[in-house]
């Protein structure tokens, strides 16, 4: 049974009994924050990006150590172009895509104005490695 479903089902047999329904807390990134973690440091990721230091400074790439909290703020801003509509969407949406918004600084884009993080790193990752990332990066607050 689809989650959705499910959920309603549980809603409604609570409702019948009389009961309370359940009290449902926002579902998590479906990734492994440990694995994501063990992911940044083996990869690029840590080279470039600084998880110690809060957004957005960083010399080579913005700075990534409250990246959940300003992820959250860009989605709602009026000049973000990107799909995302939450925190954990537009960190996927950065990995996937890093043209679909790129974060005002003058080191963060190529000559060409395309982001200097390479467009292809999400090729070389399995969806579940995304996940991961996904997950260990919305730690970051």
């Amino acid at each position: 049974m689809p989650r959705t479903r499910l959920t309603t089902a549980i809603v409604l047999m609570a409702l019948a009994s009389g009961q309370s329904p359940p009290p449902f807390a926002v579902a998590a990134p479906p990734g492994d924050a440990t694995r994501g973690e063990q992911l940044f440091a083996r990869l690029p990721c840590a080279s470039c990006h600084d998880i110690t230091k809060p957004w957005p400074g960083g010399d080579v790439c913005p700075n990534l150590g409250n990246i959940a909290a300003e992820a959250a703020r860009i989605v709602r801003l009026r000049e973000y172009r990107g799909k995302a509509r939450d925190a954990a969407g537009y960190i996927r949406e950065s990995i996937t895509d890093p043209n679909a918004y790129i974060v005002p600084g003058a080191h963060y884009r190529t000559e060409a104005g395309k982001s200097v993080m390479p467009e292809n790193v999400a090729q070389a990752l399995s969806a579940q490695q995304i996940d991961d990332l996904v997950a260990y990066l919305m730690r970051r607050r």
